[in-house]
C-alpha cells in the first residue's frame, strides 16, 4: 500500500502500484529537463517502462495556467490552487496509472518546488502543506542543487530571464536581473529547508553534466534493486530459524511437502 503525505483523495486507491515513483528537483535552469531526457532512454534500454511528467502538464488546467500567467494578474491563492489542481489531475490520471502498470514514472519537480513558491509568495506553511497531503510519497528525491552564481551564467547562455522566474510580481526590484538573483536566492534557501525535511538524495548540480547523470544513475539504480530486492524476498513466516530441523512426514507429497 502507498503512503501519501497524510490523506487519500476520494477514490483514489493506492494498494498495487508496484511502479517506482522517482522526483528530480531543483530550480529553473538546474538541468532538470536535462537529466530526465538521458535517464528515460537509459531505462528502457535497461527494460524499464517510463512516464515521464512535470509541473503544468496537466491536460485539465495546464493551458488556462498558461494563459493566466500570461496576464500576470492571479492572485497568490488562485495561482496555487491552479497548481494543486494540474498536480491533483496529473496524480490521479497519469502516475498513479502508470505506477499500477509497473512503470518508472520520473517527475520534473514535484510538490516540493510548488511548496517552496508559494511560501516565497507569502503562503503560510501549514496551509500550502495541508493542501498537498494527498500527494503520493516518492520513493526517492534526487535534488539538483545550485548556487545562485553558477545558476545565472546557465539562464543567461540559454532560456534568459524569465518573470515568474525571476520573481518580478513580487516587485523585489525593477531590474529583472537583481530580481532574479534576490528572487532565487530565497528560493534555493527554501529547497535547502526542503531538503533537510523531507531527506532529499542531493547532488551538486554544478558539476557537468555527465558527471551529474552518473549521480543519477547510481542512485536510481539503487531504488530499483532495493525494490527488486524486496520482491524476491520470502516472507516473514517462511524463513525458518537455522537452528530448528525440520521433519518431513511420511506423508508428504512427490514433491517433499506436507501441504
Amino acid at each position: 500500500m502507498r503512503e501519501t503525505y497524510g490523506v487519500v483523495l476520494p477514490g483514489m486507491h493506492l494498494d498495487n502500484l508496484p511502479g517506482k515513483l522517482i522526483v528530480i528537483e531543483g530550480t529553473d535552469g538546474v538541468g532538470r529537463s536535462t537529466q530526465i531526457r538521458l535517464l528515460k532512454p537509459w531505462l528502457e534500454q535497461g527494460g524499464r517502462a517510463v512516464v515521464d511528467t512535470g509541473m503544468t502538464r496537466s491536460k485539465l488546467v495546464s493551458r488556462g495556467i498558461k494563459q493566466a500567467k500570461q496576464g500576470h494578474t492571479l492572485g497568490r491563492v488562485t495561482l496555487n490552487l491552479f497548481y494543486a489542481t494540474d498536480f491533483a489531475d496529473r496524480l490521479e490520471n497519469e502516475i498513479i496509472p502508470a505506477l499500477r502498470a509497473g512503470f518508472v514514472v520520473l517527475t520534473d519537480r514535484y510538490i516540493y518546488s510548488l511548496m517552496a513558491r508559494a511560501v516565497i509568495r507569502g503562503i503560510e506553511p501549514a496551509w500550502i502543506r495541508n493542501v498537498y497531503r494527498f500527494a503520493l510519497i516518492p520513493d526517492a528525491v534526487f535534488y539538483l542543487r545550485i548556487g545562485v552564481d553558477d545558476l545565472i551564467p546557465r539562464v543567461v547562455f540559454s532560456t534568459g530571464f524569465d518573470y515568474w522566474e525571476s520573481g518580478m510580481d513580487l516587485h523585489p526590484s525593477e531590474d529583472m536581473y537583481e530580481s532574479f538573483r534576490k528572487y532565487q536566492t530565497t528560493l534555493l534557501a527554501q529547497f535547502d529547508n526542503l531538503a533537510e525535511e523531507y531527506h532529499f538524495e542531493v547532488i551538486d548540480a554544478s558539476q557537468s553534466i555527465p558527471a551529474v547523470f552518473e549521480e543519477l544513475r547510481a542512485g536510481i539504480s539503487h531504488v530499483l534493486a532495493d525494490k527488486e530486492q524486496a520482491a524476491t524476498e520470502p516472507l516473514p513466516s517462511q524463513v525458518l530459524p537455522e537452528h530448528e530441523n525440520v521433519q518431513v512426514s511420511p506423508a508428504a507429497g512427490k514433491n517433499g511437502s506436507g501441504t
